[in-house]
């Protein structure tokens, strides 16, 4: 069985925004799901700034 591949590299950490998990898609504050390919800009600024070791 394949590992899902993960097309948006912000997915790869949970969202300080919405507290979404890593892989999962964010949500919107009424809670339903951001449209595909969408996550919040806290989200990609955060991805972005990660300390790499």
């Amino acid at each position: 069985m394949r590992e899902p591949t993960i097309r948006n590299p912000a997915l790869m950490i949970r969202c300080p925004r919405c507290g979404s998990v890593p892989g999962a898609w964010c949500f919107t504050p009424r809670g339903s799901r951001l449209p595909e390919g969408r996550v919040h800009r806290d989200r990609t600024a955060a991805h972005r700034n990660r300390r790499t070791v």
